[in-house]
């Protein structure tokens, strides 16, 4: 069994945001699978998923609000970690 799901899930906010970046990762700018059979391995899948990530961190006061959050990477969204 995965640890990650088979695809995001798919609201309204995700759904706006993926169409507005196209399909892209706002922070490296390559494509993002839409789900999990677009990508040879699992392995892949949990690095190459999309996750929302807070322009400004939360932890430095950054809102959870749909102007604060774009979708990136699971690696990309890590690697920023609160920069």
């Amino acid at each position: 069994m995965l640890s990650q799901p088979f695809k995001p899930k798919e609201d309204e906010l995700f759904r706006t945001l993926w169409e507005a970046q196209a399909g892209k990762c706002a922070l490296c700018g390559e494509d993002m699978p839409q789900n999990r059979f677009e990508t040879a391995h699992s392995t892949l899948w949990k690095k190459l998923r999309p996750t929302f990530d807070h322009i400004k961190p939360r932890s430095k006061g950054g809102p959870d609000t749909p102007e604060n959050l774009q979708l990136a990477h699971a690696r990309c969204n890590k690697i920023k970690g609160n920069k």
